[in-house]
């Protein structure tokens, strides 16, 4: 049996089709990108997706069929909390409101009594990434087409819906809507009331691992590929992405670092003491829970430096890796504070904004992007110690496309004052996609069996602390801490 995984992120699409025993047969990536307005406002035509999607299918099942190869089943994996509003047959009416959308700060800071009373519920305060504030938005600001759409989907439900004419949602999308009762795993009633969202508007939840539907005749003749075959829904590309990184297992973490940061760590059940520092999502695991923390801007806050501070910028991380060179640990006292998109985890100030402090007439350029990688790895610390007040971390396990830099990770080791891990496949959200869908088509007794029948043997880099420079940089952080104190207190 070989299953196609679709995985949907930020900058592009990729179709991996692997074999039952985890093997990489088929590779197809499609590029898009989003489009950056006043505002704060982020929006993508969601014809992006569905023409990325129709043209990897069809490429997959050309080399397929060429090599004498079958799509047994597809899985899906996706960024969670875009919001698209669609008519009956499945047809955006607008264009998405992206995960990294500014406009519903309004709504969430009206929302800011009800915190702990929404953390209760859904595992997470009001905040502006999550897709239940962007209904709201609809709502309020455009009443017309909230009336008109039949559905407010986010991207893999629309994706879904592309290949099987059916509604569906997963809870792991529910637990990053704001509108899911974390326990019951239900829309909640008195969380749509405070939302105002109608019940109908809303797919059909179902867990992780769930085979939705199945392709239509319709699909086979856009693409080629066979009518009739099972659509899993993998869950969250964060969650698979942690899964495919080996967080199957209580006290392991996993950090992302690529357009922004994420840290995801399984805690098995919902921890009893837990506070709102934190957000608590659904795994992909079924009946798992996972704690979540994560940084609004890592890459793409690189990539702006670059682009503004290096002449024809086009990519090229061996200029910054000569300049990082030139830079001693602690950027020679320069501090950022890397809030680019504001601050997400732990107190959602959407107000916060970028600084750079400790700046002198001796500021290098060097010292400026270190002080800038530094900060978003400070910030990762941070993030670790709050967690580590509910799940003791027993491993962890970094990826992203910041961890291609070998200096990057050595930072990162030096900064959290931990061995890391970093395995040789980069792919490993449709790697996790692959193992929440290979056990629940029983391929595997469970996700953990698969994760350790493909990968227990894989080679992995590692990186340890320098403790030469653990003063430094606790010095250093506890700075940027006061810092941001002071202006935001």
């Amino acid at each position: 049996m070989n299953l196609l995984v679709i995985d949907v992120g930020t900058s592009s699409m990729r179709g991996t089709l692997f074999s039952d025993r985890g093997e990489t047969l088929v590779t197809v990536q499609k590029k898009y990108s989003v489009i950056y307005m006043e505002n704060g406002y982020v929006e993508q035509k969601p014809t992006d997706w569905s023409d990325a999607l129709f043209a990897i299918l069809h490429r997959v099942q050309e080399e397929a069929s060429a090599n004498g190869q079958e799509i047994s089943a597809v899985a899906l994996t996706s960024q969670r909390s875009s919001v698209i509003p669609v008519d009956e047959k499945g047809t955006p009416l607008a264009n998405a409101i992206m995960w990294q959308d500014k406009r519903t700060n309004e709504i969430c800071a009206k929302l800011q009594d009800k915190n702990e009373w929404l953390f209760a519920r859904c595992g997470s305060r009001a905040n502006p990434v999550f897709s239940g504030s962007k209904m709201a938005w609809i709502r309020q600001n455009k009443p017309e087409l909230y009336r008109q759409a039949y559905k407010l989907l986010v991207i893999p439900d629309y994706l879904i819906h592309c290949m099987t004419g059916k509604f569906c949602t997963d809870h792991t999308y529910g637990s990053r809507s704001l509108l899911m009762n974390l326990k019951t795993r239900e829309w909640d009633d008195e969380l749509l009331a405070v939302f105002q969202i109608d019940r109908e508007k809303l797919c059909e939840l179902v867990p992780a691992g769930s085979v939705c539907g199945y392709t239509t005749k319709e699909l086979q003749e856009k693409t080629g590929i066979p009518a009739g075959i099972p659509v899993v829904t993998a869950g969250g590309d964060q969650q698979c992405g942690a899964i495919g990184q080996g967080v199957v297992r209580e006290g392991s973490l996993s950090i992302t670092v690529g357009t922004g940061g994420f840290l995801i760590a399984d805690v098995g059940q919902m921890p009893k003491d837990l506070k709102s520092d934190v957000i608590c999502n659904a795994s992909s695991i079924p009946g798992h829970y996972i704690l979540e923390m994560s940084i609004l801007s890592c890459s793409s806050a690189l990539d702006w430096f670059c682009r503004t501070h290096y002449d024809n910028w086009n990519g090229d991380f061996d200029r910054v890796t000569a300049d990082l060179k030139n830079s001693p640990a602690g950027a020679n006292g320069c501090i950022v504070l890397p809030y680019f998109q504001g601050r997400s985890t732990p107190d959602w100030n959407n107000d916060a904004k970028a600084f750079f402090a400790n700046m002198t007439l001796n500021t290098s350029r060097a010292d400026m992007l270190r002080a800038l990688l530094e900060g978003i790895c400070f910030e990762i610390a941070n993030h670790i110690g709050t967690m580590e007040k509910y799940v003791t971390i027993s491993r962890v396990q970094v990826n992203g496309g910041l961890t291609n830099n070998v200096l990057f990770n050595g930072m990162q080791a030096d900064i959290y004052g931990r061995k890391l891990t970093r395995m040789g496949n980069s792919e490993s959200t449709s790697l996790g996609a692959f193992f929440v869908a290979a056990a629940a088509l029983g391929l595997y007794e469970s996700v953990e069996q698969a994760f350790e029948t493909v990968c227990g043997q894989q080679m992995e880099e590692t990186y340890l602390p320098d403790e030469s420079k653990k003063e430094i940089y606790r010095k250093l952080r506890d700075e940027m801490k006061e810092i941001y104190t002071k202006i935001y207190a």
